[in-house]
């Protein structure tokens, strides 16, 4: 029976390889190796050839592609070619298609070489819901679960409970659960149990914190101008506004329309127009000899850019010189979105880091004091106004020559002189004149202090006139080309009927249902911040190189359904934090590392490491030091010395803040734009927006958080707080484990750390020098009630912790 089983194999034929998809399979390699010089760039076009258009991939003149003969094709022939010098691509490309890619290609142009256009140019749908098993928490779960089950894999169980409140606590707060919210949560055995919890940390206000760490990455935002001047500005109103916004659920379209072009709205309000701060969060050159022109068109370029990084994850920056050498963006493309911020008032002179227009952002403090001087001067004024009524007619006719002029003219007219002048001639005949004068004086040289301190933050406002747009050549400021006007891109539905040509129908048209780019690149970002990496890894990147996503039907599925949701956010961060997808364990199994060592196909849960933000507030948080107050000016927290004297030749000077400012949360810390905040190792840099997640793992990590002050005095200050506790060695143990690792030690840690603490002790014991050296650290008070000894040896228990793979990642 052996041989005619053999003689079956062999006379049947093998299984056909699915149709080619050409946005799945052919785009990427005519991108990859055809349109570097065969592509949208006019300029670096050769041979007289275009591939990344249908009409001229397959035109009928000296045709290059032969639908359904693949024989007959010229670019399977030329990739195929043995003669380097007529191999394509040449040889110095450095890079050729695989065999697998090839043979793609062939199939597609035997099918018929049907075009296409790349995936994401498509609008997303709702595909229908695969048929499952029943298992997840959100209907779109069921995504992944297929695409499991067709790899021949399984999901992981559900991390434990007190893992979750861990992870979901970290990733919508940014600060860990607090030994109660451990307890009370693994007491509640009602099944929405973990639900509730996700609901009570998207009603914190420490939600809006979190959240708005990330949007400040993309939006660039810095307490300084940039460049070497560098000066402070004070757009922290802005920063605020941000957190507010997510605080109270704010549509995405409102806080996308608010910040692009909350000035256009009809009847704007202040905080509409303080939104748009957010377009004026660029950098700022005062350096000597810079042209303003060149100035205002490089804030132009970034505003331009920046809106499509992150509404429209397109690398517009690409085409500031030439067409895209990949992507169906034009230079004139570019150009004509670049027209709708040309018609700024902003000069580009000078290094004025409150360059108008600007808006007033008093604090209420600050507008309290405001309106009780406005109004005090007000009174005075009027009494001032009576008393010169009453006292004119005193006036002897010597005096009177001199002072009937003055006093006929308003008392905000006069200048010095004349003040002097009425003041000499009235004061004789009623001191109480004189008086008031002073008071006058001094409740306007109050007010005046009061206006200074008062933040002013840079907003949007267009010329009535607006200013000719003109491609330019190289992106120089100075070479003009051909006049455009302003418009979306080419390859992307239009304006549409009876918008405004302008900031506003700019910012309605990234949100209509045609635009396919918007909704996927949101809901990306929002997964990314959760999931550790994009449904599509390259958030800035949606073109021909970015990647296609992995799953493609789940980001499409929850793009349609953030947008019918009407762009609610908070409702998309619960469906992700809630699903079984999210819920997963962690633990990678050698299987699963074989199989996905990315957990591309999310068979378990995340696990990453904190970013360093993140980190500083957790070891605040657990030790109590954390001072919960929201907003306001930025803080000045510990900072190794000459950091910012080194980076800008002595002109700028750190000056360490005192008392509740140290402890502050670091999203409230000064953000220097040309050296950032010295604990912040991994973060963007703040001088272009920057979707992409820095995370980094480096040795030189653990010298910051195991020696810089904030880390050590929040040991120290874990360690009183333990100690201060009732109980024996073993019950501290576990009450510093539960506000670190919020999770009980095991028999076998327990042993570990016991035997830690015990050599800790015999150490200082034997140097009461180091222990009393390294209580020092910090400016927090200790209680010297607690012996040095046993304070210290806590102190470095304490650092273990905080310092465990477990503390520094999210599991």
């Amino acid at each position: 029976m052996l041989l005619p089983t053999i003689l079956t194999l062999l006379l049947t034929p093998a299984t056909e390889p699915d149709k080619p998809s050409f946005g799945r399979d052919i785009l990427p390699v005519l991108s990859d190796f055809c349109f570097p010089c065969h592509g949208p760039d006019a300029r670096a076009r050769k041979g007289d050839l275009r591939l990344d258009t249908a009409a001229d991939a397959l035109r009928q003149e000296s045709p290059v592609i032969v639908p359904g003969k693949p024989a007959e094709s010229e670019l399977l022939r030329r990739l195929g070619e043995s003669d380097r010098s007529k191999v394509m691509p040449p040889p110095k490309f450095g890079k050729k298609p695989s065999l697998a890619q090839v043979q793609a290609l062939e199939r597609w142009i035997a099918a018929g070489a049907t075009w296409g256009r790349h995936w994401s140019l498509e609008p997303p749908k709702k595909a229908a819901l695969p048929a499952v098993k029943p298992w997840g928490h959100q209907p779109w779960d069921a995504f992944i679960l297929a695409r499991l089950e067709r790899e021949g894999m399984a999901a992981s169980p559900e991390a434990s409970r007190a893992t979750l409140l861990r992870r979901v606590s970290l990733d919508l707060t940014g600060l860990p659960p607090t030994a109660n919210d451990l307890a009370v949560f693994l007491a509640d055995q009602r099944p929405d149990a973990y639900e509730r919890q996700v609901d009570r940390l998207l009603a914190s206000p420490r939600f809006g914190e979190r959240m708005a760490w990330d949007w400040l990455d993309a939006a660039r935002y810095a307490d300084s101008n940039g460049y070497q001047g560098d000066s402070e500005r004070t757009m922290w109103p802005w920063r605020d506004w941000v957190t507010s916004a997510f605080n109270r659920n704010l549509p995405y379209d409102q806080f996308t329309i608010w910040q692009i072009a909350g000035d256009l709205l009809p009847n704007a309000t202040r905080e509409q127009k303080l939104a748009t701060g957010f377009l004026r969060n660029h950098m700022i050159n005062g350096e000597g000899g810079r042209i303003p022109e060149e100035n205002r068109v490089d804030y132009v370029f970034d505003m331009a850019e920046t809106v499509g990084t992150l509404w429209l994850g397109l690398t517009f920056n690409c085409c500031r010189c030439h067409d895209h050498k990949f992507d169906p963006i034009s230079n004139k493309d570019y150009y004509r979105l670049f027209a709708f911020f040309n018609r700024t008032v902003v000069d580009g002179s000078g290094g004025n880091p409150q360059t108008p227009p600007v808006l007033d952002a008093p604090t209420p403090d600050q507008e309290g004091e405001r309106e009780r001087l406005t109004l005090e001067l007000a009174q005075l004024h009027s009494r001032l106004e009576m008393l010169e009524k009453s006292l004119a007619p005193k006036l002897d006719n010597k005096t009177e020559n001199e002072a009937g002029a003055v006093l006929k003219k308003a008392l905000n007219e006069r200048g010095a002189k004349e003040l002097l002048t009425v003041r000499l001639a009235l004061n004789k005949h009623d001191p109480a004149y004189g008086k008031a004068l002073d008071e006058r004086d001094r409740l306007k040289a109050a007010r005046e202090a009061n206006e200074r301190i008062i933040p002013r933050v840079m907003v949007m406002a267009d010329l009535e006139k607006y200013r000719d747009t003109f491609l330019l050549k190289t992106g120089l400021y100075n070479q003009p080309g051909d006049k455009v006007t302003a418009g979306t891109p080419s390859a992307l539905p239009p304006l549409a009927t009876g918008q405004p040509v302008n900031r506003l129908g700019l910012a309605r048209w990234l949100l209509t249902a045609e635009n396919p780019l918007t909704s996927r690149v949101t809901v990306n970002r929002f997964w990314t911040q959760f999931f550790g990496m994009g449904l599509v890894k390259t958030p800035e990147d949606f073109g021909t190189q970015g990647e296609r996503p992995v799953h493609p039907e789940l980001l499409d599925w929850l793009a349609v359904d953030f947008r019918e949701s009407g762009w609610d956010v908070k409702r998309l961060v619960r469906s992700m934090v809630t699903s079984a997808t999210y819920r997963q364990s962690s633990v990678l199994t050698p299987a699963l590392l074989d199989k996905d060592p990315d957990n591309r196909l999310l068979a378990r849960g995340p696990r990453h490491r904190l970013p360093a933000w993140m980190l500083r507030d957790q070891a605040l948080s657990v030790s109590g030091l954390l001072v919960g107050k929201a907003g306001g000016r930025p803080v000045h927290p510990y900072q190794p010395e000459g950091i910012w004297e080194e980076a800008t030749f002595g002109n700028k000077k750190y000056s360490q803040d005192k008392g509740d400012a140290l402890y502050r949360r670091t999203i409230y810390t000064f953000w220097r734009r040309i050296v950032g905040p010295a604990e912040i190792f991994d973060n963007a840099p703040r001088q272009v927006c920057s979707v992409k997640v820095y995370r980094t793992n480096t040795p030189l990590h653990a010298l910051l958080t195991l020696n810089d002050p904030t880390f050590v005095e929040s040991a120290r200050t874990l360690a009183q707080r333990v100690l201060l506790e009732k109980g024996d060695d073993v019950a501290h143990l576990q009450s510093m484990a539960s506000r670190v690792l919020a999770r009980p030690l095991g028999p076998d840690e327990k042993r570990v750390l016991t035997a830690a603490l015990l050599r800790a002790r015999q150490q200082f014991a034997t140097s009461p020098a180091d222990a009393e050296k390294l209580l020092a650290v910090g400016e927090s008070e200790r209680d010297e009630e607690i012996p040095a000894v046993e304070h210290a040896a806590w102190t470095s228990l304490a650092q273990v912790l905080l310092n465990l793979d477990e503390t520094l990642c999210k599991e």
